[in-house]
């Protein structure tokens, strides 16, 4: 086993076979034979290396463990929140490197460990279903088989097998014989999805430019703005989480971190266009991330908001029209007091509603919860799916009726919200004594 080096993590990690290098987030002074004896009984390693920084030789809380197979690569992620000796803090395990590029665009695809979990086949036509789910239970529970005739050789045809997890079909992969040229796949519905997103975004984007100012009012944009202003006006809404165009990402982290290293930690998640630091004192970094799409800068949210990078520090990731929505609104909320804790539906019983409307259009559910739990008793924020308008419950009317008076007519951001009694719950309220009569 190669242990590799301490240096400044600038060396290349090889990539084969795919998918059998992990990402380690981990505390500073975590050294490499620590990580090798923490990762060894998963498979055998190829190489490790603790990125350290060049003129300090302090770690930077980050490392690279690469194994000889996938396989030992997919049982070490189930270490991932694990805890490496005499140390207090859990680890943070990921695979490091994209798959295989996207035909549609030659953008990587996302590793993710849930996808990975069909391989694709070549077999002899003379297996049947059952014989070929018989050869590959060996490896794992084998949950579905599909079989496509080859049209060009009558000999042979297609197989996709699916088994309950990464790891299996990994060791599928690798046990089942050489011939069959097995190697992982994605779901076809996949790619089809991604055609009929763009397809669709070109069609939104001709529409909105076409509509002129006359679309303004309801956030789709001007003739000058196009799809820009689109996207801005219509961010939170529920029906367009997969707008097209550009997406930034604001990022608040620890002071330490340099524009290089943060390079490195979001260009995990594929799409990434560039990386900038907007602001950098003593306490904290703010930077922007930007991405080619809506839904690669889900996946980088979704990996990345709330790592603890380094240890202790934890990186805050947000859109940015989230973020500015919320600088906004902690502004014009703060006359309120401050937020009070979520009761739940499981804590509380509902004494009375607030029925809401966004105008001109719905915000996320987190900004109306920061609103409505400034009055206390809050049990939960909903909003209609598909609509604008949905209910807040509170365990006292008190609450209910201060929020109620309060906040109806209030501005959050570019959605103004008009809040009234929920008629449906008083009517019921006043029948409940006749039918008990």
């Amino acid at each position: 086993m190669d242990q590799g080096n301490n240096g400044g993590g600038r060396k290349e990690i090889s990539e084969e076979p795919p998918m059998s290098r992990l990402f380690v987030i981990c505390g500073r002074n975590i050294t490499r034979d620590q990580l090798v004896r923490h990762f060894e009984d998963d498979g055998e390693i190829e190489e490790c290396v603790v990125i350290v920084d060049k003129k300090t030789g302090q770690g930077k809380g980050v490392a690279y463990v690469k194994f000889t197979q996938t396989s030992a690569a997919a049982r070490g992620l189930r270490k991932n929140g694990s805890y490496i000796e005499n140390e207090t803090r859990p680890i943070k395990v990921m695979i490091s490197a994209s798959y295989q590029k996207k035909k549609e665009d030659g953008s990587p695809e996302e590793v993710n460990e849930f996808k990975f979990r069909r391989l694709f086949a070549v077999l002899p036509i003379s297996k049947t279903e059952d014989d070929i789910r018989d050869e590959f239970s060996q490896f794992g529970n084998v949950t579905q088989i599909r079989l496509v005739p080859d049209k060009k050789n009558q000999s042979q045809c297609a197989a996709y097998i699916t088994f309950s997890s990464f790891l299996e079909a990994a060791l599928a992969i690798e046990g089942c014989d050489f011939s069959y040229r097995a190697k992982f796949c994605l779901p076809r519905e996949n790619l089809k999805q991604n055609q009929q997103q763009q397809q669709q975004q070109h069609y939104q984007g001709n529409q909105y430019q076409n509509q002129g100012n006359d679309g303004g009012r309801y956030g789709n944009g001007g003739g000058n703005n196009g799809n820009n202003e689109y996207s801005r006006k219509r961010t939170h809404s529920p029906e367009n989480n997969r707008s097209g165009g550009d997406v930034k990402l604001v990022v608040i982290c620890s002071s330490g971190l340099n524009q290089d290293r943060l390079w490195r930690l979001f260009d995990i998640a594929p799409g990434m266009k560039y990386c900038n630091i907007v602001t950098q004192n003593d306490i904290n970094t703010t930077a922007s991330v930007v991405y080619a799409c809506r839904d690669e800068a889900q996946r980088a949210l979704d990996k990345i908001h709330g790592l603890e990078y380094p240890i202790g520090e934890r990186i805050i990731v947000r859109y940015e029209n989230e973020f500015r929505d919320e600088m906004q609104n902690c502004d014009i909320l703060a006359p309120l007091g401050p937020p009070k804790p979520i009761l739940g539906l499981q804590n509380a019983q509902c004494a009375k509603k607030a029925f809401f409307i966004c105008m001109p259009e719905a915000i996320s559910v987190k900004l109306l919860q920061d609103a409505f739990c400034r009055f206390g008793d809050l049990i939960n924020v909903y909003l209609i799916p598909g609509k604008r308008h949905g209910y807040a419950a509170f365990a006292s009317e008190v609450a209910a009726d201060r929020a109620i008076q309060q906040l109806h007519g209030i501005q959050l951001g570019d959605c103004r919200l008009k809040v009234l009694e929920c008629m449906e719950q008083n009517e019921s309220k006043r029948k409940r004594p006749m039918d008990q009569s």
